[in-house]
């Protein structure tokens, strides 16, 4: 490191403490790992603790010219971690900011700091005995919650759009200003998190999926716990019948039958989430055979496709809620509903059949659908980031998992589709081929995320010990983006190799978002490339 490098960190270090700033080669290595296919080295790493501090920080990268990526814990896995889009930015890692500011119960909200994790947040939430839901991911317990927001990304229950259900943001832009949206700019205002709008331009939506500012605190909505909640489960056994199941789904979405997210997994998904790959059965050859889908598939009880979710509300809502779930998918597949009575019987089988060490393949099965159901009441879980591992070998040894420890290989990409039959068909057929043609297996959800719109979460899980299948692992990727963009579909989000690409095809969008990033940030100071094409640009 120069002498100037060093007298920068020296600075931070100074507002920070010095103990908080690091450029030590194993954290930076920790720092630059990532599922993708390669990872990206971070110059240095600094760990801020409140808003004053970044403030600060922000004004000294710009006085000396320094580049920050802000993040609020790093998880966000499949689209590159902790990793900014280019090396030698310095990591703000925000997981310090940890407070619960505030949480009402009357209005159900809360206000939170960048590092509040799920389970921070249930874990709040139940010892204050609070009737209040935190809609969660299957990201784990330790997930940051305003992370996945600025991600725009989703859960599970009514209030799984996670962006739709936050309210008021604090910031520290680029140049250095702190800037609070909606109504908060107001001294006073009683409305700052209960009406997102305010008055005057919305601009909370820019500071999500960008590289504007640092959001600091984020006002977030919570679920008042209803009076009863059933989930449901239906195997679909035959593959052409996705498009049926989302032609019928639909009208119980935009008539607001059903209020909760909708989860349809392929048969390879399903088994992928509490399956490592079955190398000794595969004979370690890849990718897995038709034969082989079809033998765990008819084990597993599961269909070619996979209908998850939950109803809410009054025990009469949920009545004729169930009865038009039935109504609608007869004949496409069994529905089956578990409630509060039948989880808990499921627990004490589990329990017993634990106690006599009988039936593990049942209780491993109870103990999923125990965990699948808590999810859905807003009680975060790691028991989904197995299927992150499909294509690992070696040994699932440890109790928590994090992805990054087995160097594991995961590229997720996620178009979205209007909600139609026609538009869910076109995307297996442009998927199916290019997973074959690359050699790996097509994990592809479904989730009706809006009354109108869905996204499709597909997984690309190789080995990334492996030089050559990375390598393949990439084209996959780079070829399945190519023809989604070109079918109409493009993703929610991307990962941190792609957004170079975002500007193929668009009609001055993203001009417009560069006039705002020198606008906010003259400097291009935070995480820059991130969100913004024309900074990647070769």
């Amino acid at each position: 490191m120069s002498r100037e490098q060093n007298k920068n960190l020296q600075l931070l270090g100074d507002i920070v403490g010095e103990r908080f700033v690091s450029d030590n080669d194993q954290i930076l290595y920790q720092y630059s790992r990532t599922t993708l296919a390669s990872n990206i080295k971070p110059h240095a790493v600094v760990w801020p603790q409140n808003s004053s501090e970044i403030k600060k920080i922000v004004q000294t990268a710009n006085l000396i010219n320094l580049t920050l990526y802000p993040i609020s814990r790093g998880r966000n896995w499949g689209y590159g971690s902790a990793c900014a889009p280019r090396e030698g930015q310095i990591i703000l890692d925000l997981s310090r900011m940890n407070k619960i500011l505030e949480v009402n119960e009357p209005l159900a909200y809360a206000v939170i700091e960048p590092g509040v994790t799920q389970i921070q947040m249930y874990e709040y939430l139940k010892e204050k005995k609070l009737p209040l839901w935190l809609d969660c991911t299957g990201s784990g317990p330790d997930a940051s919650i305003v992370g996945n927001t600025l991600e725009r990304g989703f859960g599970h229950t009514p209030y799984g759009d996670h962006f739709m259900h936050s309210c008021s943001m604090e910031i520290i832009l680029g140049d250095g200003r702190e800037l609070k949206t909606g109504f908060g700019h107001y001294k006073g205002a009683k409305t700052a998190h209960v009406f997102k709008y305010g008055i005057g331009p919305y601009l909370d939506g820019l500071f999500t999926q960008s590289n504007y500012g640092i959001i600091t605190k984020l006002g977030i909505w919570l679920m008042p716990e209803p009076e009863c909640c059933s989930m449901f489960y239906c195997a679909v056994p035959k593959k052409e019948d996705i498009s049926s199941v989302i032609e019928t789904l639909r009208p119980l979405k935009l008539n607001g039958q059903i209020k909760s997210l909708i989860h349809i997994g392929n048969d390879l998904r399903v088994f992928s989430s509490f399956n490592q790959y079955p190398w000794k059965k595969a004979n370690h050859q890849t990718p897995l055979s038709d034969n082989l889908s079809e033998y765990f598939r008819k084990q597993g009880k599961f269909g070619a496709w996979n209908i998850s979710g939950a109803v809410y509300g009054s025990t009469k809502q949920v009545k004729n809620n169930k009865a038009e779930l039935r109504k609608a998918l007869r004949g496409l597949g069994k529905i089956q509903f578990a409630g509060d009575k039948t989880i808990a019987c499921l627990h004490w089988l589990s329990k017993i059949f634990s106690r006599f060490q009988v039936f593990t393949e049942l209780q491993t099965k109870f103990k999923s659908v125990e965990k699948v159901y808590g999810l859905l009441k807003g009680t975060p879980t790691d028991a989904f980031l197995f299927g992150t591992l499909w294509r690992v070998k070696k040994d699932i040894t440890t109790e928590t998992i994090d992805p990054l420890d087995y160097n594991a290989g995961m590229m997720w990409i996620s178009p979205i589709l209007p909600m139609t039959g026609l538009a869910a068909n076109h995307l297996i057929k442009i998927v199916n081929p290019i997973f074959k043609q690359y050699g790996f297996e097509p994990l592809i959800t479904v989730s009706l995320i809006t009354e109108r719109a869905m996204v499709s979460v597909i997984t690309i899980s190789y080995d990334r010990d492996n030089c050559a299948e990375t390598q393949q692992a990439q084209a996959c990727y780079d070829a399945l983006f190519e023809k989604i963009m070109a079918a109409g579909y493009p993703p929610y989000r991307t990962n941190i190799f792609t957004m170079k690409k975002l500007a193929q095809g668009s009609e001055g969008f993203w001009e417009v978002t560069k006039t705002i990033k020198d606008a906010l940030d003259p400097n291009n100071i935070i995480a820059p490339g991130r969100y913004q094409p024309f900074d990647l640009e070769d």
